[in-house]
C-alpha cells in the first residue's frame, strides 16, 4: 500500500511540473513592445514571396511610371535619374499579393515606397491601389507610430515613404515618413560610419532608423548586424527574417516597469 501511494505521489508530483513547464494556456501572452523597440528584416528588389518565405515583414519597393503613366516596380536596381524601368511587375499586383499573403498575422506589414517619378497621376493611381486592395489593412492614424505598441497592430499594413509623395493622394496615407522626425532613411554606409554615433542611438530609442540601399544603388558586402548595435530596426540588408525581435533593453527606453 505504502508503495503504491509512493507511487501516486510521484506522478502527481511529476504532473505539477510538467503542468508548470507548459504555463498556463488560458494566461494572456505576455504584451510586446512598441514598434521602435523591435528589428525588423526586409528585402528589395526581389519577389515578394521570397521575403515573406524568410519570415521577414518589411518590403520595400522602387516606383516609376511606365509608358501610360501607370505605377510599376522595378525589379533590379537602377541608377539615379532613371525614370522607368522596363523589367517590372505593376505596383497593382504588389498590393494584391500582399493582401492575399502578408495577411493574417500577428505582426504588422511594413510597405517601404520610393517614388521615382514627379508625375502625381503615377502617385494617386498608388494611392487608388492601396485603397481598394488593402484597405481593411490600413491604419487611420496621425502620427506616433513608431511608438505604438506593436500589439495594436497586428494585421495592419505600415505605409512608408519621403517627401514626393507631398500634395498627391498618397500623402494622407503614409505612416511614417523619412521626411520628418520620426523615420531616417539612412545608407548602410551612414549607418555603419554615422557622424554622431551616440545621437543616433539615442535617436532610435524612440524613433526609427530604415537602413536602405546606397544612393547609387551599388551591391555592396554589407553586415546587418552593425546597424543593430546603433539601435536601428529596419534593415533592408538583413535577410534573417523571423518577424520582429526586440532589441536588447540597453537600447530601448525603458518602460513596461523596467529597472
Amino acid at each position: 500500500m505504502e508503495v503504491l501511494l509512493a507511487v501516486v505521489l510521484l506522478l502527481f508530483i511529476g504532473y505539477l511540473l510538467y503542468d508548470e513547464s507548459l504555463g498556463d494556456p488560458l494566461a494572456p501572452p505576455e504584451p510586446r513592445g512598441r514598434l521602435c523597440d523591435s528589428y525588423a528584416a526586409g528585402g528589395v528588389y526581389e519577389p515578394l514571396a521570397d521575403v515573406l518565405a524568410r519570415g521577414s515583414r518589411l518590403y520595400e519597393v522602387h516606383v516609376y511610371s511606365d509608358e501610360r503613366d501607370h505605377p510599376v516596380v522595378a525589379k533590379h536596381p537602377l541608377n539615379d535619374g532613371y525614370n522607368y524601368a522596363e523589367d517590372n511587375e505593376s505596383f497593382e499586383q504588389v498590393c494584391v499579393d500582399i493582401t492575399n499573403d502578408a495577411f493574417p498575422s500577428k505582426d504588422p506589414f511594413i510597405l517601404s515606397i520610393v517614388l521615382h517619378t514627379d508625375k502625381a497621376v503615377t502617385a494617386n493611381e498608388c494611392a487608388q491601389h492601396l485603397k481598394t486592395t488593402v484597405r481593411r489593412h490600413l491604419i487611420k492614424t496621425e502620427g506616433g507610430v513608431a511608438r505604438m505598441p506593436i500589439d495594436k497592430l497586428v494585421n495592419k499594413l505600415i505605409l512608408v515613404s519621403g517627401g514626393n509623395v507631398r500634395g498627391t493622394e498618397l500623402e494622407p496615407m503614409i505612416n511614417l515618413s523619412w521626411s520628418s522626425e520620426d523615420l531616417r532613411r539612412l545608407s548602410y554606409q551612414q549607418a555603419l560610419h554615422p557622424r554622431d554615433e551616440p545621437g543616433l542611438i539615442a535617436y532610435n530609442r524612440d524613433h526609427i532608423s530604415l537602413v536602405a540601399p546606397e544612393t547609387e544603388l551599388r551591391t555592396v558586402n554589407a553586415n546587418p548586424d552593425r546597424p543593430k548595435y546603433l539601435g536601428c530596426q529596419w534593415n533592408l540588408y538583413d535577410k534573417s527574417g523571423g518577424g520582429f525581435v526586440e532589441k536588447p533593453s540597453a537600447l530601448r527606453t525603458k518602460f513596461r516597469g523596467e529597472e
